[in-house]
C-alpha cells in the first residue's frame, strides 16, 4: 500500500458551491466537532497544524463572548497571525460548545479520549470522507481546507495575488499562485498574446 505523503500538491480543494453542501451536509448528521472543523478551515485558511491545538478559550475575549479575530502563532513558520472570526464559524463553534458543554481549556477537535486534539491523519481521513460522502471526486485531505479558502479568496479578490497572499498567509503572490495552481494573470495573458500571434 502507498504511504500517504500529503502536502497541498497532493490534493485539491472544493469550490463555494461545494464547501457550503459539505458543511450542510455536516451540520445534518450532527456532528458538531467536524462542523466546526470545516468551518473554520474553509474560513480562516489557518493550517491544519494551527486548527488542531485550539481551544475553547482561544476564541472567547476576556469577557466571554466571541472573538472578532482570531489570533495564533504559526506552527510553521513561527510568525503571528490575526484572521477574522468569520459567521458560520461563529455558529458553529457556538453549536459545538452547547452540544458537548466544553470548559475553557477544552480543545476544539478533541479525541474520543478528550484530554488530547485528533491527529493530522484523523483530520485527513475525516475531510477525504466527508467529500466523498458529499459526492466529490479528486484528492481530498487536510490541505483541501487552507486550499479552498486560498481559491475561494483569490476569486472573490478580483485575481490579485497580492492581496490574496496576504490574507493566506503566504509569503509573496508567486508562492500563493503555485500553491493554488493559477498563472498569474500578466504570465496567461502573455502566452494568450503569443498564441494568437502565432495563429495567423
Amino acid at each position: 500500500m502507498t504511504r500517504y505523503k500529503g502536502g497541498a500538491n497532493a490534493v485539491d480543494p472544493v469550490n463555494g458551491k461545494h464547501a457550503k453542501h459539505i458543511l450542510t451536509y455536516l451540520k445534518g448528521v450532527g456532528n458538531s466537532r467536524n462542523t466546526l472543523l470545516w468551518a473554520l478551515g474553509i474560513t480562516t485558511g489557518l493550517r491544519i497544524s494551527d486548527l488542531l491545538p485550539l481551544k475553547v478559550q482561544d476564541l472567547l475575549d476576556a469577557d466571554g463572548d466571541n472573538r472578532e479575530f482570531i489570533k495564533i502563532k504559526e506552527k510553521k513558520t513561527g510568525k503571528p497571525r490575526l484572521v477574522p472570526f468569520m459567521k458560520i464559524a461563529k455558529e458553529a463553534f457556538r453549536s459545538h460548545r452547547q452540544r458537548e458543554n466544553l470548559a475553557l481549556d477544552h480543545f476544539l477537535f478533541a479525541s474520543r479520549k478528550g484530554d488530547t486534539p485528533i491527529t493530522r491523519e484523523q483530520a485527513r481521513r475525516l475531510v477525504k470522507r466527508w467529500c466523498e460522502e458529499c459526492g466529490l471526486r479528486g484528492r481530498y485531505g487536510t490541505h483541501t481546507l487552507r486550499k479552498t479558502f486560498a481559491t475561494i479568496a483569490y476569486a472573490n479578490s478580483g485575481c490579485d495575488p497580492v492581496a490574496t497572499a496576504r490574507v493566506t498567509g503566504h509569503s509573496n503572490p508567486a508562492q500563493l499562485l503555485r500553491y493554488i495552481g493559477e498563472a498569474s494573470r500578466t504570465e496567461s495573458q502573455i502566452y494568450e498574446a503569443m498564441d494568437r500571434s502565432f495563429g495567423g
